[in-house]
């Protein structure tokens, strides 16, 4: 598949957060269309993930996947099913933010450096 890597590993995000949602809907896979939605959007999810590892490191690719993925998911839970909110869980969401953040500035940096030395 060609694209635009962020793009696709944008989309295997998304679907793995409405994978995941729709499991805490599927109530243990008693709801048998949130269950099918589960592992519809598990397999779109990991195919996009696949993709974009194409033009991605893995570090980084998995790293903001499960990232964002974790942040976006415990905020759903937040706001939708009232999970409990701290300072600690607020802390440790920018956490997460923050080793994305890092973890994409590192790993552009050392690309950066590694074309440079390819070229001079």
């Amino acid at each position: 598949m060609k694209g635009n890597p962020i793009l696709i590993l944008s989309v295997a995000i998304v679907s793995e957060v409405l994978g995941t949602t729709s499991m805490k809907l599927s109530e243990g896979f008693t709801q048998p269309v949130f269950g099918i939605a589960t592992a519809a959007c598990y397999i779109l999810s990991f195919m996009m993930l696949t993709f974009a590892l194409k033009d991605l490191s893995l570090g980084m690719a998995y790293g903001i996947w499960g990232g964002v993925g974790t942040f976006l998911t415990t905020l759903i839970g937040i706001i939708f099913w009232s999970d409990p909110f701290s300072i600690v869980v607020g802390i440790g969401m920018i956490a997460v933010v923050a080793g994305i953040a890092l973890l994409s500035k590192g790993t552009q940096e050392a690309e950066e450096a590694e074309f440079a030395c390819e070229q001079g």
